[in-house]
């Protein structure tokens, strides 16, 4: 009986013994997958983001735009003058901005600043939002500009409410509505202030 005994120990501890070897294998596969998970979202996100400098200078380019785009606003009291400095910032133009002979030297310093900051500060800002976002989005994406277009209440706001509804068309766009992601500044979308 005892000899009975022993078999049946040494057959439940080898049991045993399977068992807790079986486990720590599957402890193990899952360990070493749940590392390559965590190492592969680590290099993706990696890949999708700025460095410290690229960030500094995106930022820079973005902090450009935003003063240019406040410019603007400010010489909204001269709407057909600025109309095609807005259209150029927004790149609904590819050529700068056509002035009349007596523009006043505030809007022919910021016509020569917008052609300043297309040339240099556009580029570097599509190739942020190459790294960004992964999805050919630029620049162009993130500027809105609806002259001519429907207002929408979700992305513009009147300049003076006059209670216009969605579906009004746009006269004026006195400052662009934008959206730049991971820019510090302006962290949501801006809208667009209109003139319906």
């Amino acid at each position: 009986m005892e000899l009975k005994n022993n078999k049946s120990a040494w057959a439940a501890l080898a049991t045993l013994g399977v068992t807790v070897v079986a486990a720590a294998a599957t402890a193990i596969v899952k360990v070493n997958k749940e590392r390559r998970k965590r190492r592969e979202e680590a290099e993706a996100d990696g890949q999708s983001r700025l460095t410290a400098e690229q960030k500094m200078v995106y930022n820079e380019a973005v902090g450009a735009f935003i003063h240019l785009n406040d410019r603007l606003y400010a010489l909204r009291e001269q709407r057909d003058a600025v109309r095609p400095l807005a259209e150029r910032l927004a790149l609904l133009s590819d050529k700068p901005a056509k002035l009349a002979d007596d523009a006043s030297e505030p809007l022919r310093q910021l016509s020569a600043d917008i052609e300043h900051f297309l040339l240099t500060q556009v580029p570097f800002i599509n190739a942020s939002l190459g790294t960004i976002c992964h999805d050919g989005t630029t620049y162009a994406d993130y500027v809105r500009a609806p002259f001519g277009q429907l207002f929408d209440p979700e992305y513009d706001e009147e300049d003076e409410p006059t209670g216009a509804t969605a579906g009004s068309t746009v006269s004026y766009v006195l400052k662009l509505g934008f959206f730049f992601p991971d820019a510090s500044q302006k962290a949501h979308p801006e809208k667009a202030i209109v003139v319906v």
